[in-house]
């Protein structure tokens, strides 16, 4: 669905005559349904990933401007590719001083630090959880509009009738709640199975 069918099956559903017109309200409870969605779903559709190559000039990792959270970070050796474990801020910026293969990570402000750095033309892998792309236009979609925009929907009417103070608000919450844990679920299933995926689809080369 495009991100104006995901708004007219909304204001159809809500069925009020005060919020047919009222563009600008509508597309309040749609992003208030959406950010709620990122603040409780973690799924496989919002995972990105992102290969970094290290640069001459390397001070640290920029965090995407999409991060919600981290999923793991993987760094390229000349012999394997291993994890990288999180530890706290003081130990990585000692380890940091010196240049080699990282072992560590953590994280401070808008960047990840590495310990030890590692040298130029090295790579580090990042998989996290990202925000949706952002939708300007009625005639755009993203991901959560064709996979899930019923979840959309319903967490707007229970945004709606929390701002109305409407009767239904049990009924729509209670949806908007069936859709979410169906689709946690399923992919908490999928991460027990032998043969999940467990690459990220979104997958992308930055060099730094």
């Amino acid at each position: 669905m495009t991100l104006g069918e995901v708004k007219a099956q909304f204001t159809s559903l809500m069925n009020r005559t005060d919020l047919k017109n009222n563009t600008s309200l509508v597309s309040t409870f749609i992003n208030q349904a959406i950010r709620r969605i990122q603040r409780e779903l973690r799924v496989p559709m919002m995972e990105k990933s992102i290969v970094a190559t290290i640069g001459a000039s390397y001070n640290g990792l920029i965090i995407p401007s999409d991060y919600l959270e981290l999923i793991s970070m993987e760094y390229t050796s000349s012999f394997s590719v291993y994890q990288l474990q999180r530890e706290q801020l003081t130990k990585v910026k000692t380890a940091a001083i010196t240049l080699g293969d990282p072992l560590i990570f953590c994280r401070q402000g808008s960047k990840w630090w590495l310990g030890p750095s590692p040298a130029a033309g090295a790579k580090v892998r990042f998989d996290y959880y990202a925000a949706f792309p952002q939708l300007t236009d009625d005639t755009q979609s993203n991901i959560l509009t064709q996979v899930a925009p019923d979840a959309i929907i319903y967490g707007a009417l229970s945004a709606a009738c929390d701002y109305y103070n409407d009767e239904r608000s049990k009924q729509f919450e209670g949806r908007y709640t069936q859709i979410t844990t169906m689709l946690q679920e399923q992919a908490d299933g999928d991460e027990l199975t032998a043969d999940a995926s467990v690459q990220p689809a979104l997958i992308f080369d930055d060099g730094l």
